[in-house]
């Protein structure tokens, strides 16, 4: 009998956890100025929800794009706390060890701005090296009317991609691989990952291939690496969506 099972990952995948509270209550709380332009609005509310000082260094960026089905242009706000990730290291004499793990921790985060109410969720942690900033991209994966969120973050020297949609105007996980491992070993292992026509829901399935990473030989840095897929054999996971659960499955 065909069983469904949720993809096995790793505990330190899951920096993106799921908030009890209701999105919208936690929005309700956001002041919401009219008088100040998005980028005013987004460091008021990053500072204040990630208590920020004044002194520190951090890198902020706006992402603008629908991802959601109404008219109003949504953005995604991803910012990066190294700076913040040296310091703490530094404090609790433990530097050789953090930098061993590449600083690893909640430096990395990403804010979903609601373009119809004008809100800001609280900051949603992608656990991660602070050494390498989040890389985004949009996709068509629920509707061809607006896009959703994949986030790509480095652990080390492994990358990892993690599916939003946004559901109740606050993003939720839904499907989350592992992009390479073991980058500059001879323990390499590469994922190409795309999508395919939905099977079981209007939502896009996500097909998993082996991975050729074509320019493996290049690496410099591991955190700024770009890396170069190209997919190799036959499919060997194929996922889908279910809307009663709001995640993708398997079948086996």
């Amino acid at each position: 009998m065909k069983k469904l099972f949720l993809p096995l990952l790793i505990l330190l995948l899951t920096g993106c956890s799921e908030k009890k509270e209701d999105p919208m209550s936690a929005m309700d709380n956001v002041e919401k100025p009219t008088h100040q332009s998005l980028e005013e609005m987004v460091n008021h509310h990053i500072e204040a929800q990630l208590s920020i000082p004044s002194t520190e260094k951090y890198s902020m960026k706006i992402y603008k794009e629908h991802l959601d089905g109404d008219d109003k242009m949504d953005a995604i706000i991803t910012v990066n706390r190294l700076n913040f990730a040296m310091a703490e290291a530094e404090k609790s004499g433990n530097s050789a060890k953090m930098a061993e793990i590449g600083f690893t921790g909640n430096y990395n985060y990403i804010f979903y701005y609601d373009g119809m109410s004008n809100s800001i969720t609280p900051p949603i942690v992608i656990s991660s090296s602070p050494h390498a900033e989040l890389k985004l991209k949009f996709e068509n994966v629920q509707s061809d009317a607006y896009k959703d969120i994949l986030v790509d973050y480095t652990i080390r020297n492994s990358q990892f991609r993690n599916f939003f949609t946004i559901m109740n105007h606050s993003p939720r996980l839904v499907f989350q691989w592992k992009i390479y491992d073991g980058l500059g070993t001879d323990q390499l292992e590469v994922n190409y990952l795309e999508f395919a026509p939905g099977t079981q829901s209007a939502a896009k399935d996500i097909l998993v291939y082996n991975g050729n990473l074509e320019n493996a030989a290049s690496v410099k840095d591991i955190y700024q690496f770009e890396p170069k897929i190209t997919k190799k054999g036959e499919v060997i996971h194929r996922f889908f969506y279910l809307d009663a659960q709001g995640k993708y499955f398997t079948q086996k």
